[in-house]
């Protein structure tokens, strides 16, 4: 990790990503901007960045008793200066309503899951369900985010921590099977569970419906798996970087993502 004095470029470089990794997820707490800058950036002392950021009106926080956490959001000089490198910076907004209990916790779990994925793929691209969702319907299910990997493929994020019911799952299935299959929205799931009794149950209801397409186009996960790279993938548990091959074999049809 770098510890000495940045040049000038570096150090407005360095701003910049940290803004871009605000922008993906809306907000961040400090120890999520402490662990992007010392595990993506590379600095040993992230005070540094945050405080030049801060300083500069770039970024602003707030504290939030109920979480024991200053959340920090872009500005409209933060907006300014991504406005380059982000195609949609100007529909970023931040609201307070944004950081209730339900969503700080899943918002909290994305970011859990994008530091986990960062140290096993190579990355391209990460679009979150706020972006997704721009001119789309209210109403329209949308998954939580998705990557894109540099072989072009597009995997949709689907992060489960509460119950579905096999109604709810269904619906799952048709919508993908519409994305995936017809226009080529994305070309994979990745289905991250809590825990691995609650996966076990994802994958039971999920393979009822339609074991074929799910064997193929969904890759199952949980948050002790990902640590270590692992995956359920066409009825085994293999590697990530594994099942990422297999799945860049699969019939692409046409280019309609993000």
């Amino acid at each position: 990790m770098k510890s000495g004095r940045l040049t000038q470029e570096e150090r407005a470089n360095r701003i910049r990503e940290l803004l871009g990794f605000i922008f993906i997820f809306r907000y961040a707490t400090r120890k999520q901007l402490d662990m992007f800058i010392k595990s993506t950036i590379g600095l040993s002392f992230p005070h540094r960045i945050i405080e030049a950021s801060l300083s500069e009106g770039y970024i602003r926080h707030y504290y939030k008793p109920l979480c024991k956490c200053n959340i920090y959001y872009l500005t409209v000089a933060g907006k300014v200066l991504l406005y380059d490198y982000e195609a949609f910076i100007e529909y970023y907004k931040f609201e307070r309503r944004h950081t209730g209990l339900n969503t700080f916790d899943h918002h909290n779990l994305l970011v859990e899951i994008f530091f986990l994925l960062k140290k096993h793929l190579e990355i391209k691209k990460w679009v979150s369900e706020w972006v997704l969702r721009v001119d789309r319907k209210r109403w329209e299910k949308l998954p939580d985010g998705q990557i894109t990997l540099p072989s072009g493929l597009r995997i949709a994020l689907e992060a489960e921590t509460g119950y579905k019911d096999y109604s709810a799952w269904k619906d799952v299935i048709y919508r993908y099977r519409h994305d995936i299959e017809r226009n080529t929205r994305y070309h994979a799931v990745l289905v991250i569970a809590v825990s691995q009794p609650y996966l076990e149950g994802i994958i039971i209801r999920l393979f009822n419906f339609a074991p074929e397409f799910c064997g193929k186009r969904f890759i199952f996960t949980d948050l002790e798996m990902l640590k270590t790279g692992e995956c359920f993938y066409q009825n085994e548990v293999r590697t990530l970087q594994e099942a990422v091959s297999l799945l860049d074999k699969e019939p692409k049809g046409n280019e309609k993502g993000i």
